[in-house]
């Protein structure tokens, strides 16, 4: 994404002596000519002001101020004095999200506060700060997309601080070595002037720490930082892990948030990377859940199925699959089997040079990618590339392809959704709207499953709701009652879906009046199977009898299609 990477991060204080900057990163853009003429100007208070030389800064400054802030990537034109006034914010302000423009720059931070006094073996001392501010710069034009990633590590880098600070006095700590270094370079001869953030680097822990997370969000985007070799933070900037494991395919963090939020009990998760260094790369305070979920993952295995196996609630399971998808650990899949209609995707790499080619010999000796790949160039069920007559094994590395294969995008999975067209309006081919019907209900999202008890012997969860559920059960219609099944319908279109079947028969209608929520060409067949109990067969018999009204039409599932360009 352009425009995505920090151009710095900045440490600022606000206490009982000012505000200061504690530390930038990168330090080479400040402005070296202006600070060698006088460098302990802002920053010794009893330095006797010039009026020339603020003239000559003036004309610096007025002659930069149509050019942009940011050169080779770094922040220019900011003194020291003018960034601590622009980013110490009052307490009040403090605990919420800090968020600044001026010009092509924007500022995001969260301004914390520190208690007045805090505990120094046994003893209470009082504390010279009064709050801290950890920023990261942007470019003015970075996506808005980006934000609230960065806001949560300046979030979590500000309250891991400050734990830290209460625990043991490490940001005051790191203030004073801060300060010292800066007063004493402000002390120098004018001709031995040295940035005084270069040695600040060299010496103090958490400078270190905080050149760390800007090189890790500019290269990986991922931020594994232990403060004060006490607290953990981890971080990752989704759109850019997910770049870096799908060799530079571009994911918008919103394209991501949306394949959460239709995670579904009847989805599956694929690993994306080895299980042994998944499991590895844990941390040793990990949640122990996780481990188990990861040891049972299996793409052939239900998000529900996963829950039993692995002995978890399916909120738990929800939220650690989630987890996985967002640090590109993991992948949204339907659980393979032999009415999975795969086909090859839009965007794969299909060139007889890809890297992908030699990968894949590696992985399946004396078999060709190219070759398999030609099996999928039209939407064919999976068990139709299977061989009856043969072994086992062979389906086996069957099975082992089609996973190879989706991990690289290079297949994608097309499911049909139904629309249900108006009998009265046929000929003119114009949907029915059915929200009148379901009142525009959503199937069960991930608030609806909190409840992690066992599905119920229909398949469905107490606590979660499929759109037929608000019409009427009537597990006995007859067919003196079949017209109030249809009942939402006119009296023209109940003739006409009567017409449809032979005789009117009276569990066709039924079924079809259970059903017709579904209508609507939001949910495939194969929720409509999870939701209702109803076997493949019985939907394929209503599509045919009802053929008339009931048009399939077949695409990806948004859940499982964020990697591929439509």
């Amino acid at each position: 994404m352009v425009d995505s990477d920090p151009v710095g991060i900045f440490l600022v204080t606000s206490g009982s002596r000012g505000d200061r900057l504690l530390f930038r990163y990168p330090f080479e853009a400040e402005d070296d000519q202006a600070a060698k003429i006088k460098p302990g100007h802002d920053n010794n208070p009893y330095t006797l002001r010039i009026a020339e030389d603020y003239i000559y800064r003036g004309t610096e400054s007025s002659e930069s101020s149509s050019s942009s802030s940011i050169k080779n990537g770094m922040l220019v034109g900011y003194s020291r004095r003018l960034l601590s006034t622009l980013l110490a914010v009052k307490t009040s302000l403090c605990s919420q999200q800090f968020d600044l423009t001026i010009d092509d720059v924007r500022f995001l931070g969260y301004p914390v506060c520190v208690e007045n006094s805090r505990h120094t073996n046994g003893k209470r001392e009082q504390s010279t700060i009064i709050s801290f501010n950890v920023v990261i710069v942007l470019k003015a034009t970075a996506p808005a997309s980006v934000i609230p990633c960065y806001h949560n590590l300046t979030k979590r880098l500000a309250v891991a601080l400050r734990h830290e600070e209460r625990r043991c006095s490490y940001l005051t700590t790191m203030k004073h070595e801060m300060q010292a270094i800066q007063e004493e370079v402000a002390n120098r001869p004018e001709d031995s002037y040295e940035n005084p953030f270069k040695i600040i680097l060299q010496k103090c822990k958490l400078a270190k720490d905080l050149k760390t997370v800007y090189d890790n969000l500019c290269s990986t985007g991922v931020v594994q930082l232990s403060v004060n070799d006490w607290i953990q933070v981890s971080f990752c900037l989704p759109h850019k892990v997910h770049s870096t494991v799908h060799r530079g395919v571009e994911v918008e963090p919103e394209a991501i948030e949306r394949c959460i939020q239709a995670l579904r009990p009847y989805h599956g998760m694929l690993l994306l990377v080895n299980e042994t260094e998944l499991l590895a790369s844990l941390p040793p305070d990990g949640s122990p859940a996780l481990g188990r979920l990861i040891q049972v993952a299996s793409p052939l295995k239900s998000l529900h199925n996963l829950a039993a196996d692995a002995d978890l609630s399916l909120a738990q399971v929800f939220h650690l699959v989630s987890h996985l998808v967002y640090w590109a650990k993991a992948m949204i899949v339907y659980p393979l089997c032999e009415s999975n209609v795969y086909v090859l995707a839009p965007d794969a790499d299909t060139s007889v040079n890809s890297i992908l080619v030699e990968e894949f010999v590696e992985e399946f000796p004396g078999m060709s990618l190219p070759a398999v790949l030609a099996d999928y160039s039209l939407p064919t069920p999976l068990g139709e590339h299977r061989d009856i007559l043969g072994l086992p094994q062979q389906q086996a590395q069957q099975v082992l392809i089609v996973v190879w294969m989706l991990k690289h995008r290079l297949l994608m999975q097309l499911h049909t959704y139904i629309f249900l067209i108006s009998p009265a309006e046929n000929d003119h081919k114009q949907s029915v709207h059915v929200a009148s019907i379901s009142e525009e209900v959503h199937v069960s999202d991930a608030a609806s499953v909190t409840s992690g008890d066992s599905p119920s012997a229909s398949g469905t969860y107490p606590n979660s709701k499929s759109p037929s559920d608000n019409l009427s059960d009537e597990s006995y219609i007859p067919r003196h009652i079949a017209d109030m099944a249809l009942a939402h319908f006119s009296a023209q279109d109940r003739d006409s879906i009567k017409a449809q079947v032979k005789a009117s028969n009276p569990d066709d209608l039924r079924l079809f009046a259970r059903l017709v929520p579904y209508f609507n060409g939001q949910h495939h067949l194969e929720e409509i199977m999870y939701y209702e109990n109803v076997r493949r067969s019985q939907l394929l018999t209503l599509l045919d009898k009802f053929r008339g009204i009931l048009v399939p039409c077949t695409h990806p599932d948004p859940a499982t299609a964020v990697h591929v360009k439509l």
